[in-house]
């Protein structure tokens, strides 16, 4: 019989009032209270020698992959048992070490004996089964008991039989690769890009076009400006898989169309878990930098929050407006004139960065987990918690703003607008929790219940020198403008999610699932600090010495600043779904599903600025330090003539021409209703549809806008249907063919009327309240290869058409020293594209490499959108020779026209060794569109080369070694025209070189 078995330049800059290593030492105390709990805690756990074992697993139809629920699973000889659940999974508890045969019996399917399941004390014995119906069986089917380690096949076999095309990763894969969170595990998928180490971008769609779920509850990012959730939140160690499905089925949100990523955690440890990690990273370019760029922070910046340093005066909480100093009245009333030289010292007078030296990158992650009983039911919990801080410099950066000349005369090349050179420094933090917990109140009925938070907090301090020739003019070769920023950001998200599942055998074998969620995303940037000015190099006269003379033009840019911004946002929603099976006219299973939907999520912005106001008798020396020093803030002398006092630079409340505040929400509402029926015995139709109803708006307080500007809304009723075939070519292939309607709706920050930038001179990113909602028809056809267990062959061809999509575009028309950026919606566009993966061990070549895998994944995208009329005629007008114009179309905006991925796998699970070399590439994307002739911005083209290396060292003891990022390809946008690329911004990230060691129980 057979047996089936089952396998883990500027000058030079003074020194802060604070070195950063003095910042970091609570963080050093911190690492040591957590390194004695990794030595002294396992001792607290109490011995598990005598302890009964357990028998777990997972009971699944070998032909649907559905879960059985119901079935029996018997010890035999013994009166112990227990059920599956609503997910098959069963969990026999308390038996005392022996070896037993595990019988499983379910009505239509043949009784399962699995012989010698040896129980060890204190373990767990997992046993997943897929058990084939049968209708006469007249012997039990007899498997033989072993440990699953490969998990990458059973997830494989889970995508076989998934209803929407799909590719994943299981915890297996993550582990063999030495990823440490979910963010670099994903790198491996098919047609999958990451970008700043965090955040996932699917078949070279930009972020708006993917969606991320958390056991299948849709979560917020952290960061409310973006769509994206931060991946790297996820430990590794909890992960049960992560799946991304690539086409639309209506029981998914309709808000994603490049893919949706499903985070899954482990719901019931087998046994109980306990995991230490900690890391040191090296970092070629910031690391141990002795001229890393920073400022002066909090006493508490270690944990992703300030303490108060850099909040507004206090002086100024309770009348946020000071007197006005260029007034008459302010400067003879010693009442009004102390108040205003009160709130103009009170702010810290830094207002450049320094010199600093930076010190090691460290992590550390602690989990933990059980399965219990509560009430005499299974309970089962997993908590996390993970710590990150890391910096990052750079100190060869370009940027540049560029434009064609309107001429034909001038088109030779592209004209300087402002050519700088870019220096940054940037001391993140990031940590987080994770709850799990889920108990089966009845082996038909289960509750879960998932707790995520997390907090942020980053300073960057950021210097840029260079040339303004539009601003300048003639005299641009010897005027330099410099500029700093001074920043703070601290971002806080709690999530918090209930969910239920229960199966109902009395009706129909009916099942329910809910789950509801609340969320709170605040974001907070205190006192973020703006600066600048310019100087020229002059020669004496009669000498050949030079002399350099400083100064401030609030005529050709803002004065110095300060910022403060608060950002609050609350979301709610809820899902409930009924699914009721059936058999169709070949008494083959089918099901039917209906459910809805509800989300919600308000949004509060609010801004203040406040402008240092410079009289004539204070002169900028090019010294920051002097400039903005007691003794020439504030009062600064009493005039006795006039009898009035003396300010120099004194502080002002600055209204926002574009309004500073904002408010917003976004409502959706949906239900379904779709079938699952096998049309024939070797064909499978899913299909239904999903009405999703949105409603967005958008508004500003300040009255002096026009409502045009001041007000937006988006309204859309939308039927997306969705049509899916899988015809099954073999036992392991098949054939997919499917359609859906998605879409795309803006962000409540795309939409608001705000503007923003990141220092002074660069674009500045305003708000449309315009945007509408882009709908994209999406067609697939897949072909997929199971070939042996772990391995796959994959071959797909996707078509997506986009009415309205949303891009990223340059305002030609605004000013030249504030240029804006907005995004628009253009007409249509489309992508076709193809995709093709394998993984493959290479025991076929020689069985001395059985430890090896091979990786492979690319995905090929053709995509194009119509060039508007007028920008079409702008462009042939000035180059009517530009080849790359011959056709009316261009690029996508986001869209990669290559993504490639090859891995190189060596896992040996006798030394406990594992190591991974993975290469990733993908091609020149378009990132900025220009509304004028001037070429459009390009992400240039880019590799990554990483390397992981695993190794057991005895017991629960295990390091890992890894260099990312080996090749440091510079970031790079760019204009290119007739041959020669402009830069727009570029900068290098750096080699980084961690080690880390683990214990495990």
């Amino acid at each position: 019989m057979k047996r089936t078995l089952y396998q883990a330049n500027g000058r030079p800059r003074k020194r802060g009032r604070r070195r950063l290593s003095d910042v970091s030492k609570p963080a050093m105390r911190f690492f040591i209270i957590l390194a004695l709990l990794a030595i002294f805690l396992p001792d607290a756990i109490p011995a598990q020698d005598l302890a009964p074992g357990r028998v777990l697993g997972k009971l699944v139809d070998a032909d649907t992959g559905d879960p059985l629920i119901g079935a029996n699973v018997l010890l035999e000889g013994t009166t112990l048992g227990a059920s599956s659940d609503l997910d098959g999974t069963f969990i026999i508890m308390d038996a005392p070490p022996a070896v037993y045969t595990v019988v499983v019996m379910y009505v239509g399917y043949s009784e399962t004996r699995v012989e010698n399941v040896k129980v060890v004390p204190g373990q767990a014995v997992k046993l997943d089964l897929s058990i084939k119906p049968e209708v006469i069986e007249s012997e039990a089917v007899v498997v033989e008991a072993t440990l699953m380690k490969d998990t990458e096949a059973s997830l494989l076999k889970k995508r076989q039989k998934s209803v929407a095309i799909s590719d994943a990763i299981s915890a297996e894969a993550i582990t063999r690769s030495g990823s440490g969170n979910a963010a670099e595990a994903m790198s491996q998928v098919t047609g999958a890009s990451v970008v700043d180490g965090k955040y996932v971008y699917i078949r070279g769609l930009g972020e708006r076009y993917s969606a991320t779920m958390l056991n299948g509850a849709e979560l917020p990012s952290a960061d409310p400006e973006k769509k994206a959730v931060q991946m790297d939140l996820f430990p590794s160690n909890l992960l049960d898989n992560i799946v991304t499905v690539k086409t639309f089925t209506p029981d998914k949100p309709g808000n994603f169309t490049g893919g949706m990523v499903d985070v899954s955690t482990k719901s019931y440890p087998e046994k109980r878990t306990f995991k230490l990690s900690a890391g040191s990273a090296y970092n070629t370019r910031a690391s141990l930098n002795s001229g890393y760029l920073t400022y002066a922070g909090s006493s508490s910046d270690w944990r992703g929050a300030d303490d108060g340093l850099r909040a507004l005066p206090s002086e100024l909480q309770q009348n946020p407006a000071p007197p006005n100093g260029a007034s008459s009245a302010t400067r003879k009333s010693p009442e009004l004139a102390n108040q205003l030289d009160q709130a103009s010292k009170a702010f810290a007078p830094v207002m450049a960065p320094s010199a600093g030296k930076s010190a090691l990158d460290g992590s550390l992650s602690l989990s933990l987990g059980d399965q219990a009983t509560l009430f005499g039911r299974p309970f089962g919990y997993l908590a996390s918690f993970s710590y990150n801080h890391s910096y990052s410099y750079y100190n060869e950066g370009q940027t540049g703003r560029w434009k064609l000349g309107t001429n034909v005369s001038d088109t030779d090349s592209l004209t300087s607008q402002v050519a700088l050179k870019d220096e940054k420094g940037s001391d993140e933090v990031l940590w987080g929790s994770l709850l799990t917990a889920s108990s089966k109140i009845h082996p038909n009925h289960e509750i879960g219940f998932n707790l995520l938070y997390t907090r942020s907090g980053e300073s960057t301090s950021r210097y840029l020198v260079g040339n303004w020739p539009e601003q300048f003019g003639a005299d641009a070769t010897n005027t330099f403008f410099e500029t700093r920023a001074l920043g703070w950001v601290e971002r806080n998200l709690q999530s918090y999610q209930l969910s239920g599942e229960h199966y109902f055998s009395g009706l129909l074998g009916m099942k329910i699932d809910w789950r509801g969620a609340l969320t709170r995303n605040t974001q907070d940037e205190p006192d973020i600090r703006y600066f600048s000015d310019h100087y020229s190099i002059r020669n004496v006269p009669g000498t050949d010495r030079d002399t350099v003379l400083y100064s401030i033009t609030p005529s050709n840019y803002p004065q110095p600043a300060r910022y403060y911004r608060n950002l609050e946002e609350d979301g709610q929603n809820g899902a409930m779904n009924l699914e009721v099976p059936f058999k169709n006219w070949n008494n083959i299973a089918g099901k039917f599903k209906i459910g809805g939907f509800y989300s919600e999520k308000t949004r509060n912005f609010e801004e203040t600025r406040y402008e240092y106001q410079r009289p004539p008798n204070i002169r900028y020396s090019g010294d920051p330090e002097r400039f903005f020093a007691a003794e020439n803030v504030g009062i600064i002398g009493y005039d006795s003539t006039r009898n009035e006092y003396i300010f120099g630079n004194y502080i002002q409340l600055s209204p926002d021409p574009r309004g500073g505040n904002y408010a917003g929400a976004e409502r959706v509402s949906a239900a379904y209703g779709m079938i699952e029926i096998p049309l024939l015995q070797r064909l499978r139709f899913i299909g239904g549809t999903r009405f999703e109803a949105t409603r967005m708006e958008v508004s500003s307080p300040n009255t002096s806008l026009p409502d045009s500007l001041r007000k937006g809304d988006l309204t859309g009723d939308d039927w997306l249907p969705s049509l899916n075939f899988i015809y099954l070519l073999s036992r392991d292939m098949n054939l997919r063919l499917a359609y859906g309607r998605t879409l795309a709706r803006p962000t409540l920050r795309e939409m608001a009327p705000y503007s923003s930038f990141e220092f002074v001179n660069d674009y500045q990113f305003t708000g449309n309240v315009n945007l509408e909602r882009s709908l994209i028809d999406n067609f697939d056809l897949r072909w997929e290869w199971f070939d042996r267990a772990g391995e796959i062959y994959a071959f797909s061809v996707f078509y997506k058409q986009f009415k309205n999509p949303i891009e990223r575009t340059i305002i030609a028309e605004s000013s030249a020293d504030n240029p804006e950026v907005t995004y628009a919606n253009v007409d249509k566009g489309s992508a076709l594209g193809v995709e093709f993966e394998t993984r493959k061990k290479l025991d076929i070549i020689h069985s001395w490499l059985a430890n090896f895998r091979l990786g492979f994944n690319l995905a090929v995208v053709n995509s194009r959108v119509d060039i508007p009329a007028e920008k079409l005629d702008q462009i042939r007008q000035v180059d009517p020779e530009r080849s790359e114009f011959t056709e009316n179309t261009r690029p996508l905006q986001g869209q990669s026209p290559y993504l490639l991925n090859l891995s190189l796998a060596y896992d040996n699970f006798r030394t406990g060794t594992t190591a991974d070399l993975h290469y990733n590439a993908f091609g020149d994307r378009l990132a900025e569109v220009t509304s004028n002739a001037t070429p459009d911005v390009y992400e240039k083209s880019r590799s990554s080369l990483n390397f992981t290396l695993g190794q057991r060292v005895f017991g629960g003891l295990s390091m890992n070694f890894r260099a990312m990022n080996l090749l440091d390809a510079a970031i790079r946008f760019v204009h290119e025209y007739k041959g020669v690329e402009y830069i727009r911004r570029e900068y290098k990230t750096g080699r980084r070189f961690s080690l880390g060691f683990s214990y495990e129980l």
